[in-house]
């Protein structure tokens, strides 16, 4: 009697490779929640953990066919996506990734109150593409003009002040000496 062509093409279900290839996932999986959850960054755990997910999906499709092999492949697509949430809902990961002290008023980097400049006039020191620098009140700020390019060299009104943000628009005054006209 001859095999039918299904049992000559696809190989039959042993239990000894789908527990190694469930031990390469396993292993995979493991080396992952290492990566996210103890090793920040993107180091050599994360790797090795996704060459191990990659290998042992593609073993699956070769040693237990292609059935079992698309099955193994969502399976652990599912189990790594669910190891990945329920991580991210721990509260020891939370407390790991979310930054408790608070940024004390003062310190660090803050910007000026550019507000007084609405209304005033300056110069443009380079090209609004539309932003650039411009020369206002003796001071060298960062600019954005209102909608299109103004050349470097032009007479522009501050128009708008959104925090760091300084809108101009350009005028028909015509810069001399230095001073305003």
């Amino acid at each position: 009697m001859e095999p039918v062509l299904s049992q000559t093409i696809y190989p039959d279900f042993n239990w000894y490779w789908a527990a190694i290839v469930g031990a390469i996932i396993f292993v995979g999986i493991i080396m992952l929640g290492l990566e996210i959850f103890v090793f920040p960054g993107f180091g050599a755990a994360g790797i090795v953990g996704l060459v191990f997910l990659l290998g042992g999906t593609v073993t699956s499709w070769i040693l237990l066919g292609p059935t079992w092999g698309a099955l193994i492949s969502v399976s652990t697509c599912v189990l790594a996506t669910a190891t990945f949430i329920l991580g991210m809902k721990s509260k020891f990961i939370q407390k790991r990734l979310v930054l408790k002290t608070q940024q004390p008023s003062g310190k660090g980097v803050e910007s000026e109150d550019l507000a007084p400049l609405i209304g005033r006039d300056g110069e443009t020191e380079s090209d609004l593409r539309p932003a650039g620098i411009a020369m206002v009140d003796d001071q060298r700020i960062d600019v954005v003009s209102d909608g299109g390019f103004i050349e470097k060299g032009q007479a522009i009104k501050v128009i708008a002040v959104d925090g760091p943000r300084v809108v101009v628009e350009r005028t028909n005054l015509k810069k001399e000496n230095g001073g305003n006209k």
